[in-house]
């Protein structure tokens, strides 16, 4: 214990600044500064040794470790910036360098909204005082993550506003697709029946020797409906989602997105929602707007699925990933689909709704997009509480492109 204050340090420093004893109450002094002037500091703040491990936090650290129901926040935030990094992190890290201004999403679930910090950090190796250079010192990692939460969440509102027009514009547009394709499914077949009638004509005309009135008619006919068919086809064709180009997406923010915007369907049919993302997932190779649609697909079927259930209507979300794939859990308390039925659902214009509510192509845009990201998705035959979609999608197909 130092048994000189402040002032008494001070004078020994001025009037025998070489002194033994004032050189080590002003090295205590300014350790005991510095830790006043970091716990005091309104960002967060860890030391990292060279195995990752956090020996040294400021309270701000410790009172986010509580809030993420103590896990390390410091892993959560170089998952993400080792991601972002790659392989310059690697080079950074051998040559004692720094990296700055890079964004990190935490996600805790539940009613909590997203975090979101910028983290700077820089490695840097202690200082040899032994003057042996065979001696390794170990590398340190000094973090520092500022909150901008607020700041996000302003931002985000503004965003949400502008999707919520843009979703209801989609589904709109998403509603014509699908009476146009089932407008040509049900003209294909009376198409075919007259051709196959053509075919038997002119057969039957060239036995005969004469010439049937009735095949130039036809013929014609089906010219003209050809014609049709292709520009129907030409109609289902939109622009914008033909040139949606693939970036890096995170499904978490996406699948929030949406149930953010369904908040007040989900008030309005007394639907309780248990989103279960993971704090931290890796990055996807996808087209944003096509998945967000497919997300709002599901929930949308989830919800109309769950109008017949007066007792428990719950809709169960959950995200996961290890080191090759991303998982995406929908489970819901609806009526359930029936096990002849779980394959056929998939099928283009099979639906088990009111022939006036869709066309049935609902499941099948889904599978599409599902594809389209290298991915799977069936539905779970174990659960029996209602339907759970379960959907994989692969990190090697954004690693390989």
């Amino acid at each position: 214990m130092n048994k000189y204050n402040t002032l008494e340090a001070i004078k020994i420093f001025l009037t025998e600044p070489e002194a033994e004893a004032s050189t080590y109450l002003m090295t205590t002094l300014g350790k005991v500064l510095l830790e006043s002037v970091i716990d005091a500091t309104p960002v967060v703040i860890a030391l990292l040794d060279d195995a990752g491990q956090v020996i040294l936090g400021n309270p701000k650290y410790q009172k986010l470790t509580t809030e993420f129901e103590y896990h390390e926040p410091a892993s959560l935030f170089l998952a993400v910036i080792k991601e972002n990094l790659g392989e310059h992190g690697l080079y950074l890290r051998r040559q004692q360098g720094y990296f700055s201004d890079q964004e990190v999403r935490i996600d805790p679930g539940g009613y909590h909204y997203p975090r979101w910090f910028i983290c700077s950090g820089t490695w840097f190796r202690e200082t040899d005082t032994t003057g042996v250079a065979e001696i390794d010192k170990p590398d340190y990692l000094l973090l520092v993550a500022h909150d901008v939460t607020l700041f996000k969440r302003q931002q985000e509102e503004i965003r949400l506003n502008a999707l919520r027009a843009l979703l209801a514009e989609e589904e709109l547009t998403e509603g014509l697709r699908e009476i146009l394709a089932g407008a040509i499914h049900h003209l294909e077949a009376p198409m075919n029946l007259m051709g196959a009638a053509l075919n038997r004509l002119k057969r039957r005309a060239e036995m005969s020797g004469t010439e049937d009135p009735l095949c130039l008619v036809l013929q014609e006919t089906l010219t003209n409906s050809h014609e049709a068919l292709n520009y129907l086809r030409q109609g289902m064709s939109f622009p914008d989602t033909q040139r949606e180009i693939a970036i890096p997406v995170n499904l978490n923010e996406l699948i929030h997105e949406v149930l953010t915007v369904f908040t007040y369907r989900f008030l309005a049919e007394g639907i309780v929602i248990d989103w279960q993302p993971a704090l931290v997932l890796p990055s996807l190779l996808g087209h944003a707007k096509r998945l967000r649609n497919m997300f709002k697909q599901l929930i949308d079927n989830a919800i109309a699925a769950m109008k017949s259930n007066r007792q428990q209507r719950e809709l169960h979300i959950l995200t996961c990933s290890d080191a090759e794939v991303i998982t995406v859990t929908l489970a819901d308390t609806g009526v359930g689909i029936a096990e002849e039925l779980r394959l056929k659902v998939f099928e283009p214009f099979f639906t088990t709704k009111r022939a006036e509510k869709r066309t049935g192509m609902g499941l099948t845009t889904v599978q599409e997009i599902v594809n389209l990201h290298a991915g799977t998705i069936y539905i779970d035959p174990d659960y029996t509480h209602g339907s759970r979609f379960i959907l994989h999608f692969p990190l090697a197909h954004y690693r390989e492109n």
